[in-house]
């Protein structure tokens, strides 16, 4: 056998390097005594220091929201009373729509308008005394006193319209001795706290999207002046998603508009509503922009479309807040509606005196019905110088309207057409209305082809004659705006998108969602008509005298 030889190098070297092996050993082990021991604690410590502000983020968020309006009030928010308030008709679940953070600048202060002249009595029309009188209002002089009259009118209108009950526009003798001051009538007194008709409510999808919409509104108003703009609004958008300007001139007829789905919620200059300061610098912008003739158009391209949506909103920012300085501002809009009237076919165009078309007399016959709801004085020739026009434009016996005389009727036109028949005293029963009613029913609102314009005005014919007409509409038309409001975390949310509308390149994304939200603030922003007609005749007629101290009266 061979013997087998060690090579002394070899055992050395091996040698040392279990020598160097129990050394590196010994080593760690003293390391895991002294150091691990550390890094573990500390890595425990930030560990759970991560999880503290994870769980406290949202806390702290919800915390620090106390200056983001809150929209929600406690009956809203509780689920499982009514079906119908927590899914739309389709039965689809909505989305919450999430609270909207706003800032806003210093309230600018509200114009100072220059004194009014002493009236020739010297009596001060509101409380009767002497005194400037600087709201023209109520009563026409027919040589005897001012009376309260039924209903919501507050003063007879002498020998030409009043309202008739909160809504309508009729004829009354008033008997007053001189011009009185109506002072601001009862005509929007529902609006406040949102009351309407408690049998027709709006639904908790309906007043989601009214929230986000007045949110947007909100944010795109331009806040160094109180203006809003159908063509300059994105100059507060916070991305490009606000898509939809649009190619009109008409920064007073888009204020209008905007101020108007504010104040459908009640709220005013004067409450303590989340949009107050909004609202006060519209209205501001307004004022400051009248002309001295009464013109509220502010160099709009077509002159009486913005001034009649102005004086709508000056008219019921009066009614509602009772400002001497608004109903001064709105009284100057009504009387240049007046004088604007072509006297020869009883119409109103872009310009004043212009040849009509139905279209802007829709417009300034809702301005002058504001201006009635809220104590405002309206000559009383104005209307039948209305009616003559609605006459021209009348087609199939009154059931249907046409944009000017000779031309064929369109669903938007007939729209207007009915619900100016409606405030100059047709009856529900009349075949203009039945006839009208059947038409707008077969031409229901349709997603694939949008009209805004259409839907607003028919909407309000058909939510004053309560029925099951009504509830087939409103359906359909709360079902398409809900699901087409947008509905995400970009600028746009809250907001309409103009496009494939009819006038959607004109008025843009801000007249959309403008029209669109008062769309859905109808259900409080007007009762139904005829229902409240119908109240008053139970109550032994809204022409009928009440006892009590006239305001206007000596």
């Amino acid at each position: 056998m061979a013997e087998i030889t060690i090579n002394p190098d070899a055992a050395e070297v091996e040698a040392r390097l279990q020598d160097e092996t129990e050394t590196l050993s010994a080593r760690f082990m003293d390391w895991v005594r002294t150091e691990l021991v550390w890094y573990a604690g500390s890595f425990t410590l930030h560990l759970l220091a991560l999880s503290v502000l994870l769980l406290l983020g949202p806390i702290m968020t919800h915390e620090n929201q106390g200056d983001a309006p809150q929209f929600e009030s406690k009956a809203i928010e509780e689920p499982g009373k009514d079906s119908d308030l927590e899914i739309d008709d389709t039965g689809k679940e909505l989305p919450p729509l999430p609270l909207e953070r706003i800032k806003v600048d210093p309230i600018p202060p509200l114009p100072l308008l220059p004194p009014q002249p002493e009236a020739e009595n010297g009596q001060n029309g509101e409380n009767g005394e002497d005194g400037k009188d600087d709201l023209p209002g109520g009563c026409m002089k027919t040589g005897a006193k001012d009376i309260v009259t039924g209903g919501a009118a507050t003063i007879g209108f002498g020998n030409g319209p009043k309202p008739v009950g909160p809504q309508g526009i009729g004829s009354v003798f008033g008997t007053g001795d001189h011009p009185g001051n109506g002072g601001p009538g009862d005509g929007f007194k529902w609006r406040r706290g949102r009351a309407g008709d408690p049998g027709n409510p709006p639904t908790k999808s309906t007043e989601r999207a009214v929230r986000a919409a007045l949110a947007w509104l909100a944010r795109h108003q331009n806040l160094s002046d109180g203006s809003w703009s159908l063509q300059n609004y994105t100059q507060h958008c916070t991305d490009k998603t606000c898509t939809g300007t649009g190619n009109v001139s008409a920064d007073s007829g888009a204020t209008a508009m905007c101020l108007l789905t504010f104040l459908a919620t009640g709220d005013t200059h004067r409450t303590k509503g989340p949009y107050r300061d909004n609202i006060s610098r519209g209205i501001a912008w307004l004022i400051r922009n009248q002309r001295p003739d009464g013109n509220l158009a502010a160099g709009a391209q077509q002159m009486m479309y913005s001034h009649g949506l102005a004086t709508i909103a000056l008219s019921e920012a009066y009614g509602l807040s009772g400002d001497k300085q608004v109903g001064i501002a709105a009284q100057r809009a009504v009387d240049f509606i007046l004088n604007a009237q072509n006297k020869a076919d009883g119409g109103w165009r872009y310009n004043p005196n212009d040849p009509g078309d139905t279209s802007v007399v829709g417009w300034q016959l809702m301005a002058l019905k504001s201006a009635h709801m809220a104590g405002l004085n309206v000559g009383g020739s104005v209307f039948s110088g209305t009616s003559k026009w609605l006459d021209a434009v009348a087609v199939h016996e009154g059931s249907e309207y046409s944009y000017q005389p000779g031309q064929g009727p369109s669903p938007a036109m007939t729209s207007v057409g009915l619900l100016c028949r409606q405030y100059l005293g047709v009856k529900r029963d009349n075949p203009m209305l039945t006839g009208g009613t059947a038409y707008l029913l077969n031409h229901l609102p349709d997603d694939s082809f949008k009209n805004i314009y259409y839907w607003y005005y028919a909407t309000q014919v058909m939510h004053n004659m309560p029925s099951t007409e009504w509830d087939t509409w409103n359906r359909k038309m709360r079902n398409i705006l809900v699901a087409s409001q947008v509905r995400d975390k970009t600028c746009a949310h809250g907001s309409w998108d103009p496009a494939n509308d009819t006038w959607g390149r004109n008025g843009g994304r801000v007249m959309q969602t403008a029209l669109s939200c008062l769309t859905l603030e109808v259900y409080y922003r007007y009762l139904p008509l005829f229902k409240t007609e119908a109240s008053d005749e139970a109550r032994g007629g809204a022409d009928k005298p009440v006892k009590g101290r006239a305001k206007g009266g000596p």
